[in-house]
């Protein structure tokens, strides 16, 4: 399996994932009443066949903006997000924004008003699963780099939208993961990349958090997640789970989004890691043939991979040492 097969994979499973999973979200709550038939092809429902939503979308423009910028622009990021939630860009057919957040909303209209964050302001406690659902292109573009910046890196695009210290070690912990897979031989790999990582801030949090998250063999599913609607923690959990425990790319994510709740999240979190390890070919064709734009996503992978490095060019948050005020 060559490089370029993983790393489309990684955000082809993306977007798969998350089309896959947009037409059961939340529209039925047990487990057991999400046959095989439902999750075998995508079909028509509150979303156009192939259609994907917010988690999607948000991963396309945050990988425009790496590329344009040639590095993460915190201001250019958030532009882009406005953009999306108010004009439809990046959206499946760019002409509105679907399936908004809550803090993702309240962050961008934040935004529109006060840019800067300030060194004391207060972390929140809303550590939401869409840090996760768009991760990919972050760790596309800043792959070869030691493992230190990928994950600095991932925290700051969490806090864009979830300014908060337990979205942020998650984020963290599944870029270490989305890493290791792109080159992994065995899976093991990925786990005892995030077991033997030692962060540098927030310790105790990502030791807990990896001991919520692990072991994902042992886990009685339906008993063991707390919240199958959209908390970060869980929603790794269901990824590692879905990951670990299925022996292909369809049956890992056939199984994901039969545990009901967030299944486009769920799927699209699982989507990445899974395709990272399996590559492109893994995702089943028929899958990628109903995929709407597939081949641009593809597009946006390879221009992705390509990138020599991924600076961080200034952010909006006074405690980082590239802060810059942009007024």
């Amino acid at each position: 399996m060559d490089k370029m097969s993983r790393e489309k994979g990684m955000l082809l499973g993306l977007a798969v994932g998350d089309a896959l999973g947009a037409n059961l979200e939340f529209t039925i709550f047990h487990h057991s009443e999400i046959t095989d038939d439902k999750v075998e092809n995508m079909s028509d429902g509150m979303w156009p066949k192939g259609a994907w939503t917010d988690d999607t979308s948000m991963s396309l423009c945050l990988g425009n903006s790496l590329i344009e910028k040639g590095g993460y622009d915190s201001y250019d990021v958030m532009e882009k997000y406005i953009a999306w939630l108010y004009d439809g860009y990046c959206s499946y057919d760019n002409q509105k924004a679907g399936d908004v957040g809550i803090a993702t909303s309240q962050a961008i209209n934040q935004y529109r008003i006060y840019k800067i964050v300030g060194k004391d302001e207060k972390r929140g406690r809303r550590a939401g699963n869409g840090v996760l659902m768009r991760l990919a292109p972050v760790v596309l573009a800043i792959k070869t780099e030691a493992v230190e910046n990928v994950a600095r890196l991932a925290r700051i695009s969490a806090r864009e939208t979830h300014f908060c210290l337990e979205a942020e070690v998650t984020t963290e912990m599944f870029a270490i993961m989305l890493k290791t897979a792109l080159s992994a031989t065995e899976k093991s790999e990925v786990i005892s990349a995030v077991e033997e990582y030692r962060p540098e801030t927030a310790r105790e949090t990502y030791i807990d958090i990896l001991s919520r998250v692990l072991p994902a063999e042992d886990l009685e599913y339906q008993s063991s997640l707390e919240d199958l609607g959209g908390y970060s923690v869980d929603a790794l959990k269901i990824a590692v789970w879905g990951f670990m425990n299925f022996d292909s790319f369809e049956e890992g994510l056939k199984a994901v989004i039969k545990l009901a709740g967030d299944t486009d999240t769920n799927g699209a979190i699982y989507g990445q890691l899974a395709g990272a390890f399996y590559g492109v070919e893994a995702i089943p064709k028929r899958w990628l043939d109903d995929l709407i734009r597939a081949d641009e996503i593809a597009e946006l992978a390879e221009k992705l991979s390509k990138m020599e490095k991924c600076p961080i060019l200034r952010t909006r948050f006074e405690e980082d040492a590239e802060f810059e005020n942009p007024a």
